[in-house]
């Protein structure tokens, strides 16, 4: 890969490790309520959702970061003793938006689609698309393969690819994984998370320091910015062949 710079190299190097845990942050958010191990993780990666109000500049993005702010700023206030409190207010605000029948706020792609016909479809398109990149949910996995927190689990484990390749200098495999990447967030992810993040906000009446509140528009945003930037990196790749 001697034709990309070496400050290309570092940035795309940097894009790749950050959009990964990004991803990952996302999965874990929306795959089920928070355990234990979650503790700590939102505060490690605020530093990074911070840096990025430079690149991300519009309200939207500001106010979730600052309602996780908020959110963390509780959550590292709390003693040993009170983690497990705050599990279970986490377990139930989950369980409140996503499970119960009240809310219930589809979590999936085909979810925000009228058409049976057209739900069906979205649901194959996405299981043919992870079948093409030998991509398996988690083991413990119950949700529909185009479930929000799969979605993102995809996103991570591609983007892990990426960095894997560019590691290895393997200008091709690059090029075509990060096409899948543009593809799947234009085609797919794109157009429907926007209403899913309205959705999902109109639900919660408390936002100052709702996680979900937070995670949904701050994932809304990024995904808008990471096919931007996607894009990006494509055009000068291919530029280069």
């Amino acid at each position: 890969m001697d034709s990309i710079s070496k400050t290309l190299k570092d940035n795309m190097h940097s894009a790749g490790i950050i959009k990964t845990n990004f991803y990952n942050y996302f999965y874990k958010v929306f795959y089920t309520h928070p355990d234990n191990s979650f503790i700590g993780t939102t505060a490690k990666l605020l530093p990074y959702f911070e840096e990025l109000k430079k690149h991300i500049m519009n309200n939207d993005y500001s106010t979730s970061v600052n309602v996780l702010k908020n959110y963390s700023s509780y959550e590292q206030s709390l003693k040993e003793d009170q983690i497990e409190d705050l599990l279970e207010l986490l377990q139930d605000i989950y369980h409140e938006l996503f499970l119960d029948t009240v809310y219930s706020i589809p979590c999936t792609a085909s979810g925000y689609i009228s058409n049976s016909d057209m739900q069906v479809r979205e649901v194959e398109k996405v299981k043919n698309i992870y079948e093409i990149n030998n991509f398996s949910a988690p083991e413990d996995n119950e949700h529909p393969v185009d479930h929000i927190s799969i979605e993102m689990f995809y996103m991570q484990q591609i983007n892990a690819l990426f960095t894997k390749f560019l590691d290895e200098e393997n200008k091709e495999k690059l090029i075509n994984i990060l096409q899948e990447q543009y593809n799947f967030l234009k085609a797919h992810i794109l157009t429907w998370l926007n209403e899913f993040t309205v959705f999902l906000k109109e639900q919660i009446t408390q936002p100052e320091s709702n996680l979900y509140y937070a995670v949904a528009g701050i994932m809304n945003e990024f995904v808008k910015y990471d096919a931007k930037l996607t894009e990006e990196f494509l055009k000068i790749l291919k530029a280069q062949e």
